[in-house]
């Protein structure tokens, strides 16, 4: 298995290295790499990956100054040379045996996305209200601004085949926590295959998301990458992504395809 796996860290001093310890013990293959891309961190985040890389040389440390969640997720995506390119969030929300259920759907896929709202999803204990409603609100305005058919745009838990990241990559233009929707948007206008998968999601403590603040700041985001793609869109040479029903079936929990 071919993986190169991209944790955007910004002041994650308190959660990186448990994370990194969970995910290296999951996941002992030799040619798997965990890429920390630091995004101007102020805190104990660099000294933290830098312990965990002189344990494990399968560790590697991008520190970039501040670019958003997107930019140094771009900047990191063309350091990566494996088969397979996912990414995951600091705080192992996502559990390293559900970022692997992922790579296993890519031969159905180009690119595979972890859903929290899907039924056969888990989600252990219940979110704040108001970051309920608050996702409810952007979800909505996502598929109405865009058409994507995803219940989840926003789940933290990625993964691509690199032929075609590599086709995605120049077309990106989000560089803040946007870069979900982008990738959907690119993938799906180049006419690839995008599996969105029910996942096992473990709210964890220590979240910096001001639900209505932050809302209104992608919201913000939302409109000016829907004003990229109105007059930039991607050039695809093609008919235009018909969406289909098909239904791919793993570990006994269903997964949906649009291509």
């Amino acid at each position: 298995m071919s993986l190169d796996i991209v944790i955007p860290a910004h002041n994650e001093e308190g959660r990186i290295g448990r994370t990194l310890a969970a995910y290296r013990a999951a996941i002992p293959e030799s040619d798997v790499r965990f890429h920390v891309a630091l995004d101007d961190c102020a805190d104990g985040t660099a000294s933290i990956v830098s312990h965990h890389r002189s344990l494990d040389g399968r560790v590697v440390l991008h520190a970039y100054p501040k670019l958003g969640k997107g930019g140094v997720l771009m900047e990191t995506f063309r350091r990566c040379d494996a088969a397979y390119v996912g990414f995951v969030d600091a705080d192992c929300a996502t559990p390293p045996s559900e970022l692997l259920r992922l790579v296993d759907a890519l031969p159905y896929a180009d690119m595979v996305i972890g859903s929290r709202h899907h039924a056969a999803s888990v989600v252990p204990g219940k979110r704040e209200l108001v970051r309920r409603v608050a996702s409810a609100g952007f979800a909505l305005s996502v598929r109405r601004l865009f058409g994507l058919p995803f219940t989840d745009t926003q789940c933290g838990a990625k993964v691509l085949r690199r032929d075609a990241l590599e086709r995605v990559i120049p077309l990106l233009s989000s560089r803040d926590l946007l870069i979900d929707v982008d990738l959907l948007l690119v993938t799906r206008a180049l006419g690839l295959r995008v599996l969105e998968v029910p996942t096992v999601w473990i709210d964890q403590a220590g979240s910096r998301i001001r639900p209505w603040a932050d809302t209104r700041k992608m919201s913000a985001s939302l409109l000016r990458l829907w004003l990229h793609h109105r007059i930039l869109p991607v050039p695809t040479g093609s008919q235009p992504v018909a969406e289909t029903d098909a239904v791919i079936h793993l570990d006994g929990r269903a997964g949906r395809v649009a291509s």
